[in-house]
């Protein structure tokens, strides 16, 4: 009898120290996704005033390419605001703050009220050390904590054209994407462009480049390239180039940038033709310009041009151009012309010198 309540008592403390393990299981599991969702929770009491006297409380989330994009909990979606028309702003949250001098802050911000453009008001940090700045010196905002996706920008472009006459079609897909992190900015461009007849030859191009840049001091980067060809107007079955370049920011305001660069490359080039050489390695300087200029919810306009002048030979220049110029519908789509041109003073094989195409598309931008 003895053993038998000995038996049951030891089972009843079983009981009780598996449910006890159990019940700091849950709390400490609650307590982690409390802890979780509490630390993902942000500040939605941002406080925007415009110009003409609207107030908005809920969330900044960015400010790029001279727009503030702004959301509220009685907002279905983000907004952009006109940031040369924004008033003034309450924050308590922590942001990453670009000038256009190059300088770069991660501190808590507010703006004060002004009826001149030249008066510094936009306040990053809290006195004594606080630093005070023109609103339209600001030219990007980004959430110190923002994820990943968050912080991509970018578009993705889509053409198509047809000519019953003689059945000629042509289609063209691009997409690029940006990513910036603290000093340094992650780029990826890529096209496919395919054109022919339908009961003839078809003509095939596409193009992928990685563009990596590091901000040295204010104005001047330091940066790497990797860019890959193919086009079969210039008889080119691949092109890899590879190399480093270091370049300045001569103008960087909330609606217009301008840089220049200098480097050189390394190139290796296979060509479909089975004349003279097939396959040739090249080495070549690197100079050209990046610009850049945007409107409030109008226009948008991106242009690279590089030069390479080969160092192995002599005579051979190449050049590379890529422009695309965009108009807002609705929303974040964009009606688009895009022009490209890859030109090849003396190639090594028989082949076209120029590769020119110029397309419209469709266009949606994140």
């Amino acid at each position: 009898m003895d053993v038998l309540v000995l038996q049951v008592e030891v089972r009843c403390m079983s009981r009780n120290l598996v449910r006890n393990k159990l019940y700091k299981f849950l709390f400490l599991l609650l307590f982690s996704l409390l802890s979780l969702i509490a630390a993902d929770a942000k500040n939605t009491d941002d406080i925007v005033i415009m110009k003409n006297g609207d107030r908005m409380t809920g969330e900044i989330k960015n400010l790029q390419r001279g727009e503030l994009e702004f959301k509220s909990d009685y907002m279905e979606s983000a907004v952009r605001l006109d940031w040369a028309r924004v008033e003034s702003i309450e924050s308590k949250s922590t942001f990453l703050i670009f000038l256009a001098d190059g300088n770069r802050f991660t501190n808590v911000l507010r703006m004060l009220p002004t009826n001149s453009n030249d008066v510094p008001n936009f306040v990053i940090g809290t006195p004594p050390a606080a630093v005070k700045v023109r609103q339209l010196n600001v030219i990007r905002i980004i959430q110190s904590e923002s994820k990943f996706l968050t912080q991509l920008e970018g578009a993705i472009n889509l053409g198509f054209s047809f000519t019953s006459g003689n059945d000629q079609y042509q289609t063209d897909l691009s997409a690029n994407a940006t990513y910036r992190s603290g000093l340094n900015s992650y780029s990826v461009y890529g096209e496919s462009s395919l054109s022919g007849q339908t009961e003839g030859t078809s003509q095939k191009r596409y193009q992928f480049t990685f563009d990596y840049r590091r901000q040295l001091t204010n104005r001047y980067y330091a940066g790497a390239l990797v860019d890959l060809l193919k086009s079969d107007q210039q008889s080119l079955s691949l092109r890899t180039a590879g190399g480093g370049l270091i370049g300045r920011n001569f103008k960087q305001t909330d609606h217009t940038r301008f840089s220049v660069f200098g480097g050189g490359v390394l190139t290796h080039e296979k060509y479909s033709t089975v004349v003279s050489r097939p396959k040739t390695v090249n080495f070549e300087a690197l100079t050209g310009f990046d610009f850049e200029t945007f409107r409030f919810s109008k226009t948008d306009l991106r242009t690279r041009f590089s030069l390479f002048p080969s160092v192995t030979t002599p005579g051979r220049t190449r050049m590379q151009l890529t422009s695309d110029l965009s108009y807002k519908l609705v929303k974040d789509l964009w009606l688009g012309f895009h022009v490209y041109e890859n030109f090849d003073s003396k190639p090594p094989v028989r082949a076209d010198k120029n590769d020119l195409g110029i397309s419209t598309s469709i266009g949606w931008k994140f």
